[in-house]
């Protein structure tokens, strides 16, 4: 389906699912006052053209098992000949994405010099180790890293993992262990301190 082929209705529709794709398609066929049936063919109509290629959630990034989001410029070695590295640099590229599951985010620069990355990682360790990984391997000629602090815009990059949830969930659960294990701790501490008090006290008086 090229641009000419989308008219305006379309637009609506894929402005109306952009929002939340889970919302009701006769409440838009309201709204635009047209048949339900007309919105559900155009709807499937930019399916069947690969115009939308399907729906997806959007996860929390603040919830999940993540230490360190990087930002990754990857200078590739050149080849001996020239008109091979493009064919060479998309490749590559299919190889990170199948090798490291943290890498969310992957794209080739217009010289067909540079692969740009997004990763995500837990822990320092494993974020060293994934560097340690890229710079060992001897296409790559440099690395070049950013650290992100915060999100602004762009969550939808983090699709759902089952590993990153379960981690997750145990990182809290030790956290939650060592929170009580301090309450414990410092119960007891408290409860030495009162005995000692009283033992204080009795020693003051003298009978």
């Amino acid at each position: 389906m090229t641009k000419k082929e989308i008219d305006e209705l379309d637009i609506q529709i894929l402005q109306y699912l952009q929002e939340d794709a889970r919302r009701s398609l006769k409440k838009l066929a309201d709204r635009l006052k047209k048949k339900t049936s007309t919105i559900y063919h155009r709807l499937q109509r930019l399916k069947s053209n690969n115009f939308i290629l399907g729906y997806s959630i959007v996860i929390n990034p603040e919830l999940l098992d993540i230490t360190r989001i990087g930002m990754h410029k990857i200078v590739m070695k050149p080849l001996n000949i020239s008109s091979l590295d493009n064919m060479f640099l998309e490749s590559f590229a299919n190889f990170i994405q199948t090798e490291f599951p943290e890498v969310l985010f992957i794209a080739l620069s217009e010289d067909s010099k540079v692969i740009y990355l997004i990763s995500i990682h837990s822990t320092e360790e494993t974020l060293e180790e994934f560097l340690k990984t890229l710079r060992a391997n001897p296409y790559i000629q440099d690395v070049d890293s950013e650290y992100i602090s915060k999100i602004i815009k762009g969550e939808k990059l983090f699709s759902f993992n089952e590993d990153w949830i379960k981690k997750s969930k145990k990182r809290k659960g030790r956290k939650k262990e060592d929170e009580h294990e301090t309450d414990e701790e410092e119960s007891a501490r408290t409860f030495e301190i009162d005995l000692d008090d009283e033992e204080e006290e009795v020693d003051i008086i003298d009978f």
